[in-house]
């Protein structure tokens, strides 16, 4: 019989040339630590050994050190082993409570309402809030240097510190699908409902936790993390409450039919969540990008992609359900959707440094439609002007082709071209007035996402009130009856077009208005028509080469 350790030691392999090496020299000299070598290339164990080193090697570092830490710690320990013993107590307990029926009906539904809620509890409550603690302690406790100091991206960072919660979310539904499948066997709920189940958390749970990732990099101060801890919080507890509602109401209340209609309204939850994830993680990444790096123009695409996914959704439910409706539902979720990240992107830094200026488009053409995809306040909000208006024409034409070629068993209320148009001026209204009202306290404070957020507010609010004021001052009372008056409040308009006719002239009114309003921003975009490429420098040229080989 062959002796194993013998042969293995005769191949004359990396690991054995290295540990045959010492260090130091002399009589202080020692060997190589066994770790500090490669794995023995011989035999089955060996190979697994191999495979298992590359393996190591080609997993995010992030991933393999926030694994090591939360495995080991005593927060992990503690959940771990609380949603095991609550899974125990609660399959001991609904037996007894549904003791002797359970011998003869089927019991598995209310078995299962309450595995659901003990998963997700840890699922979607901790693991969120313990991934925003661990990027947040990151760049709070200085840590964050030392990664920003070696090869790893800030792409990578964010990846590693999701695939650990990840890694966490996979262990917990390890301890308890077990228990699903005991619920299934009691009978009283099929397979494609827990299956469904399964699915439905982890994509909420995976949408929480790139959330709660990108709130742990919009600031370093403790004092503001606490107040974005709270906020992330309260969007756990909101999403608990929703989708409890969901899968206590629809899921396991067999209000849902497991067909191909089903699956295509699921594709469409997921397609919107996905987008919304990698947005999070992108923005996440760009947050804790070195200022030289162009950290806009990947987030702009997205930004298109997702407004390309929300169009075919609605387009597709339009289609499917022979109703209108969603197209102005979808109409209003864009203007507010640009209107929100518009506002936003004014907080850019208005500087371009010269890594991003050598990446600018080179010909009059592409500077013409590319320019907007790249960093700076200005920038921003033509892109998100030109984005919001395309995406409304292009939803409104489709609803009113859908009510002229008879897609749509009702008509609107008001008619998508209408409804559009008011939308557009709107966005084209209000993001020009916090452009025009941040540009000059931006010179004061510096550039910052929170300046053009409150200006936002203070502006949306101010135009909600200040009709009711004015009618108020004029007739002594509160106003009755919607007028063109209250063409600024954005609150009564929106409900007034979803519910009546809405009157052409007040909606040309609105859209004329904010065009105007508008047009005086064009004067301020000068800097951003400035900007040319420059050349790489062949120091740059260079050191690139040397990476490619």
């Amino acid at each position: 019989m062959p002796d194993h350790n013998s042969s293995a030691s005769t191949v004359p392999t990396a690991g054995n040339r290295l540990a045959e090496a010492t260090l130091g020299g002399g009589d202080a000299s020692r060997p190589y630590h066994s770790l500090a070598l490669d794995p023995i290339e011989t035999g089955a164990w060996g190979k697994v050994d191999v495979w298992s080193d590359r393996i190591g090697g080609w997993l995010n570092p992030i991933l393999i050190k926030e694994a090591r830490q939360s495995l080991k710690s005593k927060q992990f320990l503690v959940i771990f082993f609380t949603l095991l013993f609550a899974s125990w107590a609660w399959t001991i307990l609904g037996i007894v409570i549904n003791s002797p029926d359970v011998y003869y009906t089927p019991t598995g539904q209310s078995l299962l309402s309450g595995y659901y809620l003990i998963l997700a509890i840890p699922l979607m409550g901790l693991v969120p809030i313990v991934a925003f603690r661990s990027l947040a302690a990151e760049l709070d406790d200085g840590t964050f240097e030392m990664l920003a100091i070696t090869q790893l991206s800030a792409t990578r960072i964010v990846w590693g510190k999701l695939n650990s919660a990840m890694l966490q979310m996979l262990i917990y539904f390890a301890a308890i699908v077990p228990c699903l499948a005991f619920s299934y066997l009691l009978r009283g709920i099929s397979l494609p409902s827990i299956l469904y189940l399964l699915a439905f958390v982890f994509g909420v749970a995976f949408l929480l936790t790139t959330f709660g990732l990108l709130l742990a990099t919009l600031t370093n101060h403790r004092a503001v993390q606490t107040f974005t801890l709270l906020g992330l919080v309260g969007v756990i507890v909101f999403s608990q409450f929703l989708c409890g509602a969901f899968v206590l109401g629809d899921i396991l209340g067999d209000r849902m039919s497991f067909d191909l209609g089903t699956l295509i309204d699921t594709s469409y939850f997921y397609a919107i969540g996905l987008s919304f994830a990698a947005m999070f993680l992108m923005a996440a990444a760009a947050r804790i990008a070195p200022v030289t790096e162009n950290r806009s123009t990947g987030l702009r695409w997205m930004m298109l992609i997702q407004q390309s996914i929300w169009i075919l959704v609605m387009v597709a439910l339009t289609v499917r359900y022979s109703d209108v409706e969603p197209i102005n539902f979808g109409s209003t979720m864009i203007g507010l959707y640009w209107l929100i990240v518009g506002t936003l992107m004014l907080g850019e830094s208005k500087e371009l440094s010269p890594r991003v200026q050598r990446g600018l488009p080179r010909t009059y053409l592409s500077r013409m439609f590319l320019t907007w995809l790249y960093p700076g306040p200005g920038t921003g909000f033509m892109f998100a002007i030109c984005s919001g208006c395309a995406g409304l024409l292009v939803l409104s034409a489709f609803g009113d082709f859908a009510e002229i070629n008879g897609l749509s068993r009702r008509r609107n209320t008001t008619s998508g071209l209408i409804f559009a148009m008011i939308m557009a001026g709107y966005l084209l209204g209000y993001l020009s007035v916090i452009r025009l009202l941040t540009m000059p306290l931006a010179r004061r404070f510096g550039s910052s996402f929170v300046l053009p957020l409150v200006i936002g507010l203070l502006v949306m609010f101010t135009a909600l009130v200040t009709p009711l004021i004015l009618h108020f001052m004029l007739t002594g009372g509160p106003p009755r009856s919607y007028e063109v008056l209250e063409a600024p409040n954005w609150a009564w308009t929106w409900e007034h077009a979803i519910n009546r006719r809405f009157d052409p002239g007040i909606a040309t009114l609105i859209f004329v208005v904010g065009a105007m309003v508008f047009a005086i921003n064009l004067f301020f975009l000068f800097r951003e028509f400035r900007y040319r490429r420059i050349a790489v420098p062949r120091r740059v040229l260079a050191d690139e080469a040397v990476d490619a080989n």
